[in-house]
């Protein structure tokens, strides 16, 4: 009891937490921000892969995986990451720490269900340029954060011993704010415009997931995943003002009426996405996995904040990864007992900048760490890179070290002996 009260404290205080920016990228000023979840850190130790599943281990990206789920999970997961930025004339760093998730993942006899909380995208960035006409230099500043967070409840029932099927209904919910400025050469004073959506609304997804066994050693695994298009509700505002370039304080500000435009209140498009997986291994010794992610991103676009150099298409993902235990049974040696994870994954991203077309290249390793019980640690590296230096664009290299705890405990055990 007293372990429960704790984790649900920790998990209402990360409400809070969540509303620190988790991206540090021009590219997130694009969408509704950059994806920041994208599963728990043991499958993003293999590049994101969701087909697989096991009994000691909560799959949040594929809520079908909770119908195999066997014991309690208390899951969080922390980042810290490393962005180099380049362009064809310079480059400089970012740094950010942050949580990619807190989860609770039950099984309840018939059926399994799990709630939690994660930053689901995110925006951070701030540009500067200088334009030169013939009296004046400009220096232009563009820059945003917020993102979104989803609150999410899962759902898992098995159907048979092999099959199951499962939904997860989230509630989403943040702020996106959007700067742009612009400073004169020699004046102090300068001129910004403030766009700010308060953003709210519900999605849902469907999955199903099986476990077909071979000769009692292997198993074939396979899952499809379909999140429907999502509808959020944002309301919106919008200020002028202007802003000392030496002390950065706020004056002349004159707020925009946004309902004569018909733009106070807007909706926001969650584009529809589609799962689906295959893998196949040897019980408690490697599993080898493919999976194809797409994202019907092509007809994005907000009435309230619109740029005239960005355009989109859908997103699509390949991802193959898998794992390698040495010896799960060894009682002399740590470290055959460890799970070895790696991945690869290439992308299409959904943004076009300037017509330009984006993609994204990573590989990750990590190790599943043993604790007492079924309680595990995962660590791992994910290693990236996004974008091009040339036609004005900015490339990408990103380090990211990812810790993952998972406690399990045993629950609804119906007593044999008084």
């Amino acid at each position: 009891m007293i372990r429960t009260l704790a984790l649900l404290i920790l998990f209402l205080c990360s409400v809070f937490t969540f509303a620190q920016n988790t991206a540090a990228s021009p590219y997130s000023a694009t969408g509704l921000g950059e994806r920041s979840f994208n599963g728990t850190q043991a499958s993003r130790h293999m590049g994101g892969l969701d087909v697989f599943t096991d009994s000691i281990h909560a799959n949040l990206n594929n809520p079908a995986s909770y119908g195999f789920l066997k014991a309690t999970t208390y899951s969080v997961g922390i980042n810290y990451i490393n962005n180099n930025l380049a362009s064809s004339t310079e480059s400089q760093n970012s740094d950010i720490a942050s949580i990619d998730y807190i989860a609770v993942s039950i099984p309840a006899g018939k059926f399994s269900f799990g709630f939690g909380i994660v930053p689901y995208t995110s925006i951070g960035y701030r540009v500067e340029g200088t334009n030169q006409t013939s009296e004046l230099q400009i220096f232009n500043r563009y820059e945003g954060n917020g993102g979104l967070n989803q609150a999410y409840l899962s759902l898992g029932l098995p159907i048979a011993s092999y099959f199951a099927i499962g939904t997860t209904i989230n509630y989403n919910f943040g702020n996106l704010f959007y700067r742009t400025g612009q400073f004169v050469k020699g004046i102090d004073n300068g001129t910004f415009l403030s766009n700010e959506s308060s953003v709210s609304g519900f999605s849902f997804q469907f999955s199903a997931q099986a476990k077909i066994p071979i000769q009692k050693k292997y198993t074939l695994q396979a899952m499809y995943s379909f999140q429907p298009k999502g509808e959020l509700d944002s309301k919106n505002s919008r200020i002028f003002s202007t802003q000392s370039l030496s002390t950065e304080i706020l004056t002349d500000i004159v707020q925009i009426d946004l309902a004569s435009s018909g733009i106070e209140n807007t909706n926001l498009d969650l584009s529809p996405m589609t799962r689906i997986g295959v893998g196949f291994g040897k019980n408690k010794k490697w599993f080898l996995g493919v999976q194809h992610n797409l994202i019907k991103s092509a007809n994005f676009g907000n009435k309230f904040f619109k740029r005239e150099n960005i355009s989109y298409r859908d997103n699509k993902k390949w991802v193959i990864g898998g794992y390698f235990i040495p010896n799960y049974s060894s009682f002399t040696n740590y470290w055959s007992k460890v799970v070895y994870r790696f991945g690869f994954r290439t992308e299409q991203m959904s943004s076009l900048i300037n017509n330009i077309p984006l993609s994204e290249k990573g590989i990750s390793f990590g190790l599943g760490l043993p604790l007492a019980g079924l309680s595990n640690v995962n660590v791992g590296v994910e290693i990236s890179q996004r974008g091009q230096k040339d036609l004005g664009l900015i490339k990408e290299s990103i380090i990211a070290f990812r810790v993952g705890m998972s406690l399990n405990d045993i629950w609804f055990v119906k007593r044999k002996y008084n």
